[in-house]
């Protein structure tokens, strides 16, 4: 009996240690310093540095923002560096483009993709063009470009302290 009274208690502690342990974490980084800190994103974050400047001060804030990060590779698609982005694209241009990756709310990817392989989500970006997105992670744009959310490498709903970060294949543009 004492040992049954043994095993009941340690199973109790358990369970109340248990959720506490494997309970997420909150994220302590800003969009802005995870897409730093990974490397990927360089062009991106020169881009940033050269558009209107509301555009850094949000992805910066606190305002819970949901960002469709495409890579350096992406970029590179369209023959764009960090050293180039900010001469080959005007500012308006370059703020156009970098609105259209930026939708305002926390969006993971269950409000991104839609639950059913026939289904399409809107997802309407600070642009105000929307982008549309399918089941496998596929985004359609308004000037008929497409990207994909790397959804196979698990790179999407990564989590910041002012939102959410889905990485992709190709820089969205939108009709200009």
């Amino acid at each position: 009996m004492k040992r049954l009274a043994t095993i009941l208690g340690v199973a109790t502690l358990m369970l109340a240690i248990v959720p506490t342990t494997f309970a997420a974490s909150k994220p302590t980084q800003s969009i802005v310093q995870i897409a730093s800190a990974n490397g990927n994103f360089k062009t991106l974050l020169a881009a940033v540095g050269c558009a209107d400047p509301a555009v850094g001060k949000a992805l910066t804030g606190t305002a819970d923002l949901t960002v469709l990060a495409p890579t350096d590779g992406a970029f590179a698609k369209l023959g764009l560096n960090p050293n180039n982005v900010c001469t080959a694209l005007s500012k308006s241009k370059l703020t156009r483009i970098l609105l259209y990756h930026v939708a305002s709310g926390e969006l993971l990817s269950g409000q991104v993709l839609p639950a059913k392989w026939s289904g399409i989500n809107t997802i309407h970006t600070l642009n105000g063009q929307p982008v549309w997105a399918i089941r496998n992670g596929t985004l359609f744009t308004t000037s008929g470009g497409t990207a994909k959310i790397l959804v196979k490498e698990k790179l999407f709903d990564i989590m910041a302290t002012n939102g959410v970060i889905h990485v992709i294949d190709s820089v969205l543009l939108p009709r200009l």
